[in-house]
């Protein structure tokens, strides 16, 4: 599954190749996962220019002026692909697609699970890249969830938007935390380090897929993280990698790692 840091380089290599282009169609080839307000339609958008794109939390959002925004999830499996719209016609489990003047943005996921919302309500829980997203606010949210589990807490979109299951693994390993915590148990000191282990562990995340795949806008980059990576066997601390299913998320960390409960 893409996560912030692989949206964030997508976000801008969309840019790059869209951004003022005229919108002159759209194709809604499942309907289940395209949703709409009441009395709107999604064509609303023909004519528009893409002026801007953005992320929170796991989403992208297409501003096209005023409240006409699309938000996307690519969910586990979802891809982008910017091609002629001659050859949509040959790819298989296609969800949504922006037809622009020259070329197409297809979205497809075979798994069926990425959506697409035009003019999506907006939320109130901060992304971990959002100013609001403080040192205050983060203690505080973990004083009113004591008997959380930490990784459960860090996963949870309700509490905090952005981090998903790999990052967080890589958050807890850098700041030493094994997974199994508690976060009510967890010194306030500690979860001071915790939070700013948040932004360095995903700005470094950013510029690694930055240099590995600098033009990608689909799929995910993992060889480079330091414990939640599937080709090595041991951290570069030198300890082992256990590998165990905490909160039903398959969870990669060490015994370096302290246990708070």
């Amino acid at each position: 599954m893409p996560e912030l840091p692989d949206l964030e380089v997508f976000k801008t290599n969309l840019l790059k190749r869209l951004k003022s282009a005229r919108l002159i169609g759209t194709n809604v080839f499942n309907p289940m996962k395209v949703t709409m307000p009441a009395n709107s339609s999604i064509n609303e958008l023909h004519g528009c220019e893409l002026l801007d794109i953005s992320r929170i939390g796991k989403e992208l959002y297409f501003d096209f002026g005023g409240q006409k925004t699309v938000a996307t999830h690519l969910m586990l499996s979802g891809k982008m692909a910017i091609l002629p719209r001659e050859k949509m016609a040959g790819t298989n489990f296609k969800i949504f697609s922006f037809d622009f003047e020259q070329e197409s943005l297809l979205f497809s996921d075979m798994g069926s699970l990425c959506t697409v919302k035009y003019m999506p309500t907006p939320s109130n829980v901060p992304d971990v890249f959002d100013t609001k997203f403080s040192l205050e606010y983060f203690l505080s949210a973990a004083r009113k969830k004591p008997r959380s589990n930490v990784k459960a807490f860090l996963i949870d979109q309700k509490i905090l938007k952005g981090i998903g299951n790999a990052y967080a693994d890589e958050v807890l390993w850098a700041a030493r935390i094994s997974p199994h915590s508690l976060i009510g148990k967890i010194p306030e000191d500690v979860l001071a380090t915790l939070y700013g282990s948040i932004e360095v562990v995903l700005k470094n995340a950013i510029d690694s897929i930055r240099k590995i795949t600098p033009d990608a806008i689909s799929g995910e980059e993992r060889s480079f993280l330091k414990v939640h990576n599937k080709t090595i066997r041991e951290t570069e601390t030198g300890h082992k990698i256990i590998i165990k299913r905490v909160v039903s998320k398959i969870t990669y960390y060490t015994n370096e790692q302290v246990l708070y409960s």
